[in-house]
C-alpha cells in the first residue's frame, strides 16, 4: 500500500472515530433538501436511514419544519457560514426537541450536525444517553477520506462535550472549545503545552496515571469510563465523567469529558435532605402520612405505624385513622389537591381528643399532587387553654371586684388610707401579688414598706409559706454570709450548732430585704448567684442549696445613684428592680391623717383614750411629718400616755401642746408610763391579730424582731 493510501486509510479511521465519538447525528443534504447520507446518531431518525435516502424534506417532515430546513440550507450555501436551527418532531408519539448546526461542506452538499436535546431537561437520564451515544459514535461508519480532513476540525470543535486528544506522555495535542470552557484555559495555552495529568486533582493522580499507561499496553485492560476530579484555572475542583477511546496512532487517546459537578452537588444535597427528612420523621412525636387523590395512604411515619398497629400503606385513610366506612366530613382533600395549604383543629370522634392538623400539597414531577398531613396531639394544651380561659375570666371578675372594693375602702390589709396616692399603691400591689416577679419598694423611712411587702405576700400564691424579714442595714458585714446562707456546726469558732440562713427560711415563700441598698458590693455577687438559681453553699458545708423564694426589697435610698457611684452592681440592681412601687410620704397624703389617727387609737385602752379636738387635728394636719406614718403613730401613743401633743418644729425638739380636755393623771416616771402604755398597745394588737406576730408587727409599723424583743422585755407570752 502506498504512503498516500495508508495516510488516507488512517485519516478515514480518525474521521470515523471522531464522528462516532460525538453525541450527534450528521446528515448530508443536497441544495434541494434531498437526503444524501447519514452518519453518527441515526437512531434519532425514528425509522431506518434507508427510508430517508434520496427522498426530500417535504416528503418526510411536517411542512413548517421542512420549509425551515430549506431556508437554513439556502442560507448556509449563500453565506458559507454555519447556520443554527431548532425544531421539534413527534417520534413514536413523543414530542422531541432538536438542534441542528449546518455548514456547507462542498459545492453540492450541506453538512447538518443534529442533536436531540430533549433529555437535557432530565439531568440524570442525560448521562446514560450520552454514554450510549459515545458507544454508538465509536462504531458508526466513517465518511470518505476526501471529506474527512475538511469535516474533522468542524466536528471536533462543535461537539457539545469537552473533548481532548492525549498523547503517550500526557501532552494534550488538541482541545475543543468546550474544554476551554471547562478548564478555563485557551487553546493556545493548552495544545502542545499542557499535560492532562496536570489537570487531575491530587487524590486521583496516581490512579489516572496507572490507567493511562496500562491502557497503552497490549494486555492492559482498564475502565474506559470513569469519574474523577480535575482542577480548573481558578483552582476550583470539578467532578467529571470521562470516556476514553484509543486512536490508531500509537499511544494517542481521545477523551470526552462531562462536567458533573452540579449533578454531584445535587446528589449530595438530595442525600442531605433525605437524611434530614428521615431524622425529622423519626423524631417527630406526632403523626405524618401522605395520601393520593383516591384517599389511599402512600406513606406513614413510624409513630403512626405503631399507633395504628402496623403499616397500612395502600389502605384508605379514613378506615385506618378514624375507623369509618366513608370519607370524613371534615376532610379537606379538595382544597389540598387544588394546591392550598390547610391548617385546622379538630376533636377526633373516635378517641375524643383534640388534634392540630397541617395539610400540605406535594407536587410530583408528573403533575400529580399528593397530600401530606402532619397531626399533633394538642389535647393537653387544649384543655389547659380552656382551663386558663375559664381562670382568666374568673380572675378578671375578681380583679374588677377587688378594684371596686379598694376604691370604696379606707384600708388595704394593714395599710390605712383612701387618698389618690394610696389608691395607686393599692393598684400596684394587686399587680405585684398576681406576679411572682421580684418587687422593689421605694419610700422614706416610716412610710410602711414592710406592711406593703407583707400584704403582697399574703395576696400571692406564696401566702401559705414563710414571709422572712431581713434588715440588711442591721447585719454586720462579716456576718452577712452566715446570716443569709447559714452555717454548719464547727464551721468556725462559736458555731456550736447548725444555723439556717434567711434564704432557707424563705423557701417557697417571700424574702423581704429591708434597706437592700446597704448590702456591700462584694456580697451582692454571691446573693445574685443565689437569686438567679445558681444556689449557694452554707459556710462549712459541701452541699449546694437551691431554695425557691421571691424577693421583695425595700429602700429609702436612690438605687440609681448607688449604681452610678459603684456601690451597687448594675446586674444586681436590674435583678431586683423588676416591679417598682413608690410609697408616698405622709406629707403628700394628709387626707389620710384622720384615718390613721383613728386606726392608732384603736390600740389604746378606752380609759386612756385621749380626745382628738379640731385644734389637735389641725396641728397634726399642718405638721410636715419627716418621720411619716411611724412618727404619727409614736406621737399618738405619746399623746395618749402623756396627755399632751409633742411635735418637733425646727430647732425646737419637743414643742409641748397642752390639752385642757384631758383629765389629769398621777405623776410617774416618764419611762414607766411609756413602757406601760407600749405593753398595752402590743397586747391589744396581738389580741386583734389572734397572736399572729408578723401581722401584729406590721400593724404597729415595727419589725418582727423588734416586736419579739419588746414582748420579751414586757414578759408578754
Amino acid at each position: 500500500m502506498s504512503d498516500t493510501a495508508e495516510k488516507q486509510t488512517d485519516a478515514d479511521k480518525i474521521y470515523k472515530l471522531i464522528v462516532n465519538t460525538i453525541p450527534d447525528m450528521i446528515i448530508r443534504f443536497g441544495r434541494d433538501g434531498v437526503f444524501h447520507g447519514f452518519e453518527g446518531e441515526t437512531a434519532e431518525l425514528g425509522r431506518p436511514a434507508e427510508e430517508y435516502l434520496h427522498r426530500s424534506l417535504q416528503e418526510l417532515l411536517p411542512p413548517k419544519t421542512a420549509n425551515l430546513f430549506l431556508t437554513k440550507i439556502e442560507e448556509a450555501f449563500e453565506s458559507g457560514e454555519p447556520r443554527n436551527l431548532e425544531y421539534m418532531l413527534t417520534v413514536d408519539g413523543i414530542r422531541q426537541h432538536y438542534e441542528a448546526r449546518m455548514i456547507r461542506c462542498n459545492r453540492e452538499e450541506v453538512l447538518a450536525i443534529v442533536r436531540n436535546v430533549t433529555r437535557r431537561l432530565e439531568t440524570e437520564k442525560a448521562l446514560a444517553l450520552y454514554q450510549q451515544k459515545l458507544e454508538s459514535m465509536l462504531k458508526e461508519r466513517t465518511l470518505a477520506l476526501s471529506r474527512a480532513e475538511t469535516s474533522y476540525h468542524n466536528i471536533f470543535d462543535m461537539s457539545g462535550a469537552a473533548t481532548i486528544m492525549v498523547d503517550n506522555d500526557f501532552t494534550i495535542s488538541k482541545a475543543n472549545a468546550k474544554f476551554e470552557e471547562v478548564s478555563g484555559y485557551k487553546k493556545g495555552e493548552i495544545e502542545g503545552r499542557m499535560r492532562w495529568i496536570d489537570f487531575i486533582a491530587e487524590p486521583d493522580k496516581e490512579l489516572i496515571e496507572c490507567y493511562h499507561y496500562i491502557r497503552r499496553t497490549a494486555e492492559g485492560r482498564v475502565p474506559t469510563e470513569y469519574e474523577c476530579q480535575m482542577v480548573d484555572r481558578r483552582g476550583m475542583v470539578r467532578d467529571i465523567y470521562n470516556k476514553v477511546s484509543m486512536l490508531p496512532e500509537p499511544g494517542r487517546s481521545l477523551l470526552s469529558i462531562i462536567d458533573i459537578t452540579s449533578l454531584k452537588k445535587a446528589e449530595e444535597s438530595l442525600r442531605e435532605r433525605e437524611a434530614l427528612y428521615s431524622a425529622i420523621l423519626r423524631g417527630y412525636e406526632g403523626f405524618i402520612y401522605i395520601i393520593s387523590n383516591d384517599l389511599r395512604i402512600r406513606f406513614m411515619n413510624d409513630n403512626l405505624i405503631r399507633t395504628v398497629g402496623g403499616d397500612k400503606t395502600g389502605h384508605l385513610c379514613y378506615q385506618v385513622l378514624h375507623q369509618r366506612v366513608s370519607p370524613c366530613e371534615w376532610c379537606v382533600r379538595e382544597q389540598i389537591f387544588k394546591g392550598d395549604t390547610v391548617r385546622f383543629e379538630m376533636k377526633n370522634p373516635h378517641d375524643k381528643k383534640w388534634y392540630y392538623s397541617v395539610n400540605i400539597p406535594i407536587r410530583n414531577s408528573d403533575g400529580t399532587i399528593l397530600c401530606q398531613s402532619m397531626i399533633m396531639d394538642i389535647d393537653k394544651h387544649k384543655r389547659m387553654e380552656q382551663a386558663l380561659r375559664h381562670s382568666e375570666s374568673s380572675l378578671r371578675k375578681e380583679n374588677v371586684r377587688l378594684r371596686s372594693t379598694i376604691e370604696k375602702r379606707n384600708r388595704f390589709g394593714d395599710l390605712v388610707g383612701k387618698s389618690a396616692p394610696m389608691q395607686k399603691v393599692y393598684e400596684s400591689m394587686l399587680m405585684a401579688a398576681a406576679s411572682d416577679a421580684n418587687v422593689i419598694l421605694y419610700g422614706e423611712s416610716g412610710t410602711g414598706k414592710e406592711l406593703v411587702a407583707s400584704a403582697i405576700h399574703n395576696m400571692s400564691d406564696r401566702r401559705g409559706n414563710r414571709f422572712a424579714t431581713v434588715n440588711c442595714g442591721a447585719i454586720p458585714e462579716n456576718l452577712m454570709e452566715s446570716e443569709f446562707f447559714g452555717h454548719v456546726k464547727g464551721a468556725f469558732t462559736g458555731a456550736d450548732r447548725d444555723k439556717t440562713g434567711f434564704l432557707d427560711e424563705a423557701h417557697n415563700g417571700t424574702l423581704f430585704l429591708d434597706e437592700i441598698g446597704e448590702i456591700k458590693i462584694d456580697f451582692q455577687v454571691k446573693l445574685l448567684r443565689a437569686i438567679e438559681g445558681g444556689g449557694y453553699t452554707p459556710i462549712g458545708s459541701n452541699t449546694t442549696q437551691k431554695p425557691d423564694f421571691r424577693i421583695i426589697a425595700a429602700t429609702s435610698r436612690d438605687l440609681f445613684e448607688r449604681v452610678k457611684q459603684g456601690a451597687m452592681r448594675s446586674d444586681f440592681f436590674y435583678r431586683i428592680h423588676i416591679l417598682p412601687i413608690h410609697l408616698p410620704p405622709l406629707r403628700e397624703r394628709k387626707d389620710d391623717i384622720p384615718l390613721l389617727v383613728d386606726h392608732f387609737l384603736r390600740f389604746i385602752d378606752r380609759q386612756d383614750l385621749p380626745l382628738i379636738t379640731d385644734a389637735v387635728m389641725d396641728k397634726l394636719t399642718a405638721y410636715h411629718w419627716p418621720g411619716n406614718v411611724r412618727e404619727l403613730q409614736n406621737v399618738i401613743y405619746r399623746f395618749a400616755a402623756l396627755k399632751r401633743l409633742e411635735l418637733s418644729t425646727g430647732n425646737q425638739q419637743n414643742r409641748k401642746e397642752p390639752v385642757d380636755t384631758m383629765p389629769s393623771i398621777s405623776l410617774r416616771s416618764l419611762t414607766d408610763t411609756i413602757n406601760d402604755f407600749e405593753k398595752k398597745v402590743i397586747e391589744k394588737a396581738l389580741e386583734q391579730h389572734q397572736g399572729n406576730r408578723t401581722r401584729t408587727a406590721g400593724s404597729l409599723h415595727i419589725g418582727l424582731r423588734t416586736l419579739q424583743r419588746k414582748m420579751k422585755k414586757f414578759g408578754i407570752q
